[in-house]
């Protein structure tokens, strides 16, 4: 999804449209429809719904009346609300006529005192609807929260955070990646198939890395980086005062007139090291500034990160970050983590793309590891370029997917960075991720590479909602102590 800059994620339009069965009232739904709208308007959500009859379905007719209506109104998503028990062919018939995703939800009976009279049986409804939409082959685009049965008030709840959920569906499934340069050669985790990418709808462009050094040369050349130096310096005041500042700001410049032009929604860089030899920096910096404005840039040309950090941020609805699952914590390291499972508390650590805003004592500084492989003599030139601090305490959700044959798979966990001193260099955090060390052991390892994509935020029930309805399949998420994973010893202690 291309979106302006300083955007994070997609609006999107809802529709709803109630459902009645000839042997109920049609005033029953009717009635509930008007009280799931007042409370929808509560929370300042107004979905469109179908004029006249068939904004209750009754018949064949009013359900392609109804999707017609949607799908000419621009409905991104709509809502199927059984009011009643519901005639199952008619919700099947919208479903397969409107173009979008649907969540179908029933209504809960409100009181003792009418059930003799206002019984609407949707609980029993629910059952049919659900099995005729499978019967036709079209599940796959309906969505069934949790709770499917419920009250006014619930029900629009359950919409505002539908909306959340398409959210990310729309963002992904109209995402176009911009791939710049082959995998570095020492990262060949960092791999991709493309039709994996193009399972859950996103578009690849894929270019060479001398499109990008073209384009830094035309942008040096017309003068365009010194409103963006400018912005820079002002955010940074630890960038060398040499030209190093030139190379950052014509590299950003030349980034921004991609996302323009190709319409992109993300992009990856060929960093490490090709990218330092030519372009004379590391990229981090520009990475953690333009992850900030709602369009991340992934390291290593890792194009299943990028995607991660898309879901990550329309999850959110904020910027992301890119961080290597790095190294274990020493006990030693603070008093505090005496009250922390120590398995389950991991160094996350990039060179230093996480955006200043986000850490603490924020510095530019030069890349450790780097400098000791492409400049081991002398001070740090073409090695500069990272952002040094600690990440500031904060909600965590780490997001990854990964090629499984030509799909998808998943995984999340949710936690938070602890408000310590990481005694470290780069762009790292500390993290507690609550059932981390047997996440690690029995789902990460063999299957998902050292990257992930980290949300400020936990967001961890959105995205997985949202994989399943892109249809990822695999999603693997912490697990109880009591419930082992897959192969795993039962009898370890």
């Amino acid at each position: 999804m291309h979106l302006p800059l300083g955007t994070f994620s997609p609006d999107v339009k809802l529709g709803l449209v109630s459902a009645s069965r000839n042997c109920f009232p049609r005033s029953l739904s009717e009635k509930r429809t008007v009280a799931l709208l007042k409370e929808c308007s509560a929370l300042k959500l107004r979905p469109a719904v179908p004029s006249g009859r068939c904004a209750i379905i009754e018949s064949k007719d009013d359900a392609h009346g109804a999707a017609d209506q949607l799908n000419a109104a621009g409905c991104d998503a709509a809502v199927l609300y059984l009011g009643n028990f519901s005639p199952e062919i008619e919700d099947a018939v919208f479903v397969k006529a409107f173009r979008g995703p649907v969540m179908m939800i029933a209504a809960a009976e409100e009181s003792a005192d009418t059930l003799m009279t206002d019984r609407g049986d949707a609980l029993c409804g629910l059952l049919s609807a659900v099995l005729a939409v499978t019967k036709r082959g079209i599940a796959r685009r309906v969505f069934i929260p949790q709770q499917p049965l419920l009250d006014a008030k619930a029900g629009a709840a359950h919409m505002v955070r539908f909306v959340k959920v398409m959210k990310v569906y729309k963002g992904v499934a109209n995402a176009t990646l911009g791939l710049f340069g082959p995998r570095p050669r020492d990262f060949e985790t960092c791999n991709y198939n493309v039709a994996c990418l193009a399972s859950v709808g996103a578009e690849i462009e894929e270019l060479g890395f001398f499109d990008l050094v073209n384009e830094i040369r035309a942008v040096h050349d017309r003068g365009e980086y010194r409103g963006i130096l400018s912005s820079m310096r002002k955010e940074m005041s630890s960038i060398p005062p040499d030209d190093f500042g030139v190379r950052l700001a014509t590299y950003e410049k030349a980034v921004r007139n991609f996302h323009e032009r190709l319409k992109l929604s993300g992009m990856t860089s060929q960093c490490w090291s090709e990218q330092e030899f030519s372009l004379k920096h590391v990229p981090c910096y520009i990475n953690a500034r333009m992850a900030a404005k709602g369009f991340p840039i992934a390291c290593e040309n890792d194009a299943y990160s990028l995607l991660a950090e898309l879901m990550g941020q329309y999850a959110s609805d904020e910027g992301v970050t890119i961080l290597d699952i790095n190294h274990t914590i020493p006990a030693n390291l603070d008093k505090s983590l005496e009250k922390y499972p120590l398995d389950d508390v991991v160094g996350l650590f990039h060179c230093g793309n996480t955006h200043p805003g986000r850490l603490l004592d924020a510095c530019m500084k030069h890349q450790v590891i780097m400098k000791r492989l492409m400049e081991p003599e002398g001070e740090p030139d073409i090695t500069r370029g990272t952002i040094e601090g600690t990440i500031a305490p904060s909600p965590l959700t780490l997001v990854q997917v990964g090629g499984a044959g030509d799909s998808l798979r998943a995984y999340l966990a949710e936690g938070e960075f602890l408000n310590l001193d990481p005694k470290t260099f780069g762009g790292v955090g500390t993290a507690y991720l609550p059932g981390f060390a047997r996440l690690y052991r029995h789902a990460l390892l063999g299957r998902f590479h050292h990257h992930t994509a980290a949300a400020f935020a936990h967001c961890g029930g959105i995205l997985f909602d949202a994989m399943k309805l892109l249809g990822i399949a695999e999603i693997h998420t912490p697990l109880p102590k009591d419930i082992p994973y897959p192969g795993e010893n039962p009898f370890a202690a």
